[in-house]
């Protein structure tokens, strides 16, 4: 198998980080997370309506500013117990390269190469990450990508797709009162539904891009979780080798957080997720 770009996504609280954190011990991979402004561009080029060039120009350039303007600290929601070996965040290139990539993308769109300027503009900054990370692969791990993953095909028609799936009501117990994401109970279920659907509706329509990957089952079985993704991806490797890596500097795999829903939902709270995204859990298994 090529090279292909690998990007990892799913309904927020499924594991995203955990895979994309793994993975990213591999020798050959450079993970890079978060990167949000992928998809804000991504609006503004593709769906805005009436922009002019200069006012296009300094809205991308603005949001880029912003995005940017940490580097390479980047603000982040992660609880203290959730600890990477690469951190909640992962991104190696600075504001100055972000900038001037920034700028070859804005001459790009002046000239008509929008969608092609886009992607140049993404390859760049991940290639750049692969440098100075001393690796020849890079693997983008943004969660929101599972809900535009016709437009990340149509960027990249050779790319494959990582897409991570937790029991819904756990997803709910971590997400929900959180300043991102559902604010009750039954927004929650909706949310986790509509996006794992989304994410099972490309993998009917392109089987040979697309692969799941439980949380519990990275939890429980990460040696054989591991060696699946791994060869899925086109790379050899020891998955022991990667778990004897994320066993150091009190990193470590939490079952402790598995089923939480038995301990945090009422009996009542359960049949309510069940009676909305009831099909969506039975689906994959996930019962009472």
């Amino acid at each position: 198998m090529s090279e292909c770009p690998v990007f990892i996504g799913g309904a927020g609280r499924s594991g995203t980080t955990l895979v994309v954190d793994m993975l990213g011990l591999h020798p050959h991979l450079s993970p890079i997370y978060e990167t949000d402004f992928v998809l804000q561009l991504a609006g503004l080029l593709f769906a805005s309506q009436g922009l002019t060039y200069p006012e296009l120009s300094e809205e991308v350039l603005r949001r880029m500013d912003h995005w940017s303007e940490s580097l390479p600290h980047r603000p982040h929601n992660k609880q203290p117990y959730e600890r990477y070996h690469h951190g909640p965040h992962y991104i190696l290139f600075d504001r100055n390269f972000v900038l001037a990539c920034t700028s070859d993308l804005l001459r790009d769109i002046e000239k008509g190469r929008v969608r092609e300027g886009f992607r140049d503009f993404l390859v760049a900054l991940f290639e750049e990450q692969c440098r100075r990370d001393g690796k020849p692969r890079w693997i983008n791990k943004t969660p929101a990508y599972v809900v535009h993953l016709p437009l990340l095909r149509r960027l990249f028609p050779e790319m494959r797709f990582i897409h991570c799936i937790r029991d819904g009501r756990d997803v709910a117990c971590s997400i929900v009162g959180r300043p991102f994401g559902p604010g009750n109970l039954p927004e929650a279920a909706l949310w986790w539904a509509d996006r794992v659907a989304k994410g099972v509706k490309f993998g009917r329509e392109h089987p040979d891009q697309y692969l799941e990957v439980r949380y519990e089952d990275l939890v429980r079985r990460p040696a054989e979780t591991l060696r699946r993704m791994l060869e899925w991806v086109g790379e050899d490797g020891d998955p022991e080798e990667i778990l004897q890596q994320y066993g150091k500097d009190a990193v470590e795999l939490d079952s402790s957080r598995l089923e939480r829903w038995k301990g945090s939902l009422s009996p009542e709270q359960n049949r309510m997720f069940r009676e909305i995204a009831g099909d969506t859990l039975s689906y994959f298994g996930y019962g009472d």
